[in-house]
């Protein structure tokens, strides 16, 4: 029996087991390659808004640092940029929270579904 790479330190894979990776139906299907590439724009439209919020608030601390530190009220010690780091925060769990609502209600259903149509 041949094996794939085995000097890579990784699992030994007998050269039957590569051909059936290959040669699997599922990746092969229309709607599970659709169901792909829709999950992957998703990914990255999620991906790009965050890195724009987090890159957007350096951006401000290197070129407008006085108005993060500016009070929010005079005399008193808290500036803009705390609740705007706060902001961030809840940004951030609101992101995750619609990826993960997403994944449970539009993308599993859709996966169980192709599975579903190999079974039979």
């Amino acid at each position: 029996m041949e094996h794939a790479y085995p000097q890579d330190g990784g699992p030994v894979v007998s050269v039957d087991q590569v051909d059936d990776t290959i040669s699997n139906p599922i990746l092969e299907n229309p709607q599970f390659r659709a169901l792909v590439k829709q999950r992957r724009i998703f990914s990255w439209s999620m991906t790009a808004l965050m890195l724009a919020v987090y890159f957007g608030f350096i951006l401000s601390l290197a070129f407008i640092p006085a108005s993060l530190g500016t009070p929010i009220t005079v005399g008193q010690p808290m500036t803009w940029g705390v609740p705007i780091g706060f902001g961030m925060l809840a940004f951030t769990i609101l992101i995750v929270a619609v990826y993960v609502w997403r994944t449970n209600t539009c993308y599993d259903p859709k996966i169980k579904t192709i599975i579903r149509s190999f079974d039979k």
